[in-house]
């Protein structure tokens, strides 16, 4: 049996006891936060306690259907004979089975006669939105649900997941629905839980229940570090691309893209500051933008070729083959590798295609989180504006609607004029080449819209920077080294010892207590990988500076 993390542990006893009372339950969880393996603990758990039950599990690709029967069968392996497949593509349709894993176009259009207890939607950001004009009565929560039509099999193209939920739900109206996501929104829609989405339409879950963020996965130091860098500022020439459905034209931006003046900048960016990045997924917009991509990095020296929809099944394997376990250091590929395939060997990514839609450039972010040996981050080659358009790739920029947004616009993150890192915009220190933003403080005025700032407690200074570097003293540990600014011009520095050189109960202070207290998740364990993730503190506003042996040394953060 596989041995859960700790926050699989916490998601899957969520969203059970969610279900127990509610009909629909949302996890979110990032990519590589295995979302699989919770599933399928969850349907090993109710089978066990409840052997009448029946589940069906719906996915929209081939990959996705075999991978969960896989990771279903290693969670659970006495129930391998217990499991159907209900996808033309894998074999035989059987769908009476007690679990019935199949593609949801298959089973949308199958007459479950059986009743199915759950249904479970991987990928559920894929579930179109519902019109509110439409309504019908929903037995088991006393209600109503908006529906897109009347009745099963009614529903518009796109609408089968929904076709699927009311035919489920007319054999048993208690039917509880979980839906799995890495990413929660749609394009021009909004979230697909709750009432931040696009006008005149309703989500099918009410609430998200459970989520596990990217942040969450490399705090626990279950996924990489993500350094990313803004290679080509694309703005001016995607100002005259036009826009279809809240999504660029592809024709229209493949055109633009596969110029010789795009296709070399690429190159140039890899050479410049991929160095030592041996295994590079780069993301093109149409099939000729990735040949040519493909042609231009083996002109360089640099071995490369690329997946389409073009390539024949066969050719497409001997790539990927070639890329996880051969020579190959540059894979292009066009809509194929966005979602249900994963090379923890991935080091680099170049984003190569401009998009509007969250959802695509997370997912494309996460094809190159996963650990291994050797790897210490990721390296992201931002040549398409995304970093700007959604930002932070852990919380992005959601819009819905007509260039609506769910609150207030977050600011862009910055872009280090020395070296073009990507710093997140509480961050005021370069990771790269150690650059430093001066802050500009506002000060308390009569107009109400300036930012008052709070008094400072006795014998308190206002901190204007900080960064951390590593360190090693005279007796020789190693240490992270604080370097915090002051107003009015004082520095001072703090010492960690993460490693614990120095003594147990000073790692024990660095981990437990210092770190968490400045918003660090869990601590590191190391000062290497304390240094990685600096990111992740924030910046006091205040410190309390002493006198010990004649050396300055804070004694308090606020």
């Amino acid at each position: 049996m596989i041995e859960l993390r700790p926050y699989q542990i916490e998601a899957l006893q969520t969203v059970m006891a969610d279900l127990r009372e509610e009909r629909f339950a949302l996890l979110q969880a990032a990519t590589g936060a295995g979302k699989t393996i919770i599933f399928s603990e969850l349907i090993r758990q109710w089978m066990t306690e409840y052997p009448a039950m029946r589940i069906g599990i719906a996915a929209h690709r081939q990959e996705l259907i075999t991978q969960a029967r896989d990771k279903l069968v290693t969670v659970w392996p006495e129930g391998r004979r217990h499991i159907g497949l209900a996808c033309a593509g894998v074999g035989r349709v059987d769908v009476n089975q007690p679990v019935v894993i199949g593609s949801v176009q298959t089973l949308a259009r199958r007459a479950l006669r059986r009743p199915i207890h759950l249904l479970i939607i991987d990928e559920a950001h894929r579930v179109p939105a519902l019109k509110t004009d439409v309504r019908y009565p929903d037995t088991d929560m006393g209600g109503e649900r908006p529906v897109d039509g009347v009745g099963p099999g009614s529903h518009p193209a796109g609408g089968q997941y929904h076709d699927l939920v009311d035919r489920l739900s007319a054999i048993n109206p208690g039917l509880r629905v979980l839906g799995v996501t890495a990413t929660p929104f749609r394009l021009s829609h909004g979230y697909i839980y709750g009432n931040e989405c696009k006008p005149g339409h309703s989500n099918l879950w009410p609430r998200l229940n459970y989520q596990i963020t990217l942040d969450d996965l490399v705090a626990g130091g279950h996924l990489s570090p993500i350094r990313a860098k803004e290679a080509v500022d694309m703005g001016e020439s995607l100002a005259g691309v036009r826009l279809a459905k809240g999504e660029y034209d592809q024709g229209q931006l493949g055109d633009l893209l596969s110029r010789e003046v795009h296709i070399q900048s690429a190159v140039e960016a890899y050479e410049k500051y991929g160095e030592g990045r041996d295994k590079v997924l780069a993301f093109a917009v149409t099939i000729e933008h990735a040949v040519k991509l493909a042609e231009a990095f083996a002109r360089a020296g640099h071995p490369a070729e690329a997946v389409h929809s073009n390539l024949h099944g066969r050719d497409r394997q001997r790539i990927l083959a070639s890329f996880d376990h051969g020579g190959l250091k540059v894979l292009v590929n066009v809509g194929i590798l966005t979602e249900g395939w994963d090379s923890p060997r991935v080091n680099c990514i170049l984003m190569c295609r401009p998009t509007k839609a969250p959802a695509l450039f997370v997912q494309m972010i996460g094809r190159g989180t996963r650990l291994h040996p050797g790897k210490t981050d990721l390296l992201v080659l931002d040549l398409a504006n995304n970093f700007r358009t959604h930002g932070d790739p852990s919380d992005p920029e959601v819009e819905f609607g007509s260039g609506g947004s769910r609150k207030e616009k977050k600011p862009e993150p910055r872009v280090c004029p020395i070296c073009q890192a990507i710093v997140p915009v509480n961050q005021n220190r370069c990771w790269s080449c150690g650059h430093v933003w001066q802050i500009e403080l506002t000060e308390k005025t009569e107009s109400p819209e300036m930012v008052e700032i709070r008094p400072l407690p006795p014998g308190a200074s206002r901190v204007e920077s900080w960064w951390a570097e590593d360190h090693v003293s005279q007796k020789g540990n190693y240490l992270m080294r604080l370097v915090v600014k002051c107003r009015p011009g004082n520095q001072v520095w703090h010492f960690l010892d993460f490693d614990g050189t120095a003594s147990a109960f000073g790692r024990k202070k660095a981990r437990i207590l210092w770190w968490q207290l400045t918003g660090g998740g869990i601590p590191p364990e190391s000062v290497r990988e304390a240094l990685a993730r600096q990111g992740e503190l924030r910046m006091p506003e205040f410190v309390t500076v002493v006198k010990d042996n004649g050396y300055k040394r804070i004694k308090e953060f606020g």
